[in-house]
């Protein structure tokens, strides 16, 4: 049912402007590691999140590391966290995700991965000497206030998916241990009749002597 639950709710949007960003959820299977790549340019802001969404204890590895291989973040057993560096080399920077530690958890993780600064709404904004006229100010505030929201509303689908998908686990453990209990009192039922007709038969065979 876990599969079911992650394969729904596996995304992939990407969009490229001035500043590069990609969203992703993905599963990590037991004892398994993936990495992704991405070409950045010298003195750029990145900024990587991730969450752990379903599986074991919520809980997976990140690295982060430089195109000559220098660990710039390392966090072991990590449910979630947000890293925020500005790149001093050129070239590929690597993270990858691990959930080697467990042996038979499987894990989905989604992440944010954010390079370069969003570039301003209206592009003359930073020559202006003067102020914003009264509509440029609301288009800007409009427009802030509606990346807030998309923020919100990813991270609430994110916390719904993690709820649901314990309620979903803990419903199925209910369910079993429900079976179980079921069966057990079935037999010890079962068990009790055959020992209170064995008593009758004794008493029947000693009455017969």
């Amino acid at each position: 049912m876990e599969g079911q639950w992650t394969a729904g709710i596996v995304i992939l949007s990407c969009y490229v402007v001035a500043t590069l960003a990609g969203e992703l959820t993905f599963e990590l299977a037991d004892n398994d590691r993936q990495c992704f790549y991405e070409d950045v340019d010298a003195g750029v802001k990145c900024t990587l999140e991730y969450q752990v969404v379903t599986g074991g204890h919520y809980d997976v590895d990140c690295l982060i590391s430089d195109p000559s291989d220098k660990v710039l973040y390392k966090e072991i057993k990590k449910q979630y966290d947000t890293y925020t560096w500005t790149s001093e080399k050129k070239g590929v920077y690597k993270f990858c995700f691990s959930n080697e530690f467990s042996t038979f958890t499987h894990k989905t993780v989604y992440f944010d991965f954010m390079v370069g600064d969003e570039p301003p709404l209206i592009p003359e904004m930073g020559d202006h000497d003067t102020a914003l006229t009264q509509m440029e100010s609301s288009c800007v505030t409009s427009h802030e206030n509606l990346k807030l929201v998309i923020d919100y509303q990813t991270h609430f689908r994110l916390r719904e998916a993690q709820g649901r998908a314990f309620a979903e686990s803990l419903n199925e453990r209910v369910n079993y241990w429900s079976i179980a209990q079921t069966v057990i009192l079935i037999l010890v039922g079962i068990g009790q009749v055959v020992v209170l007709r064995s008593f009758f038969t004794e008493n029947k065979k000693h009455q017969g002597i």
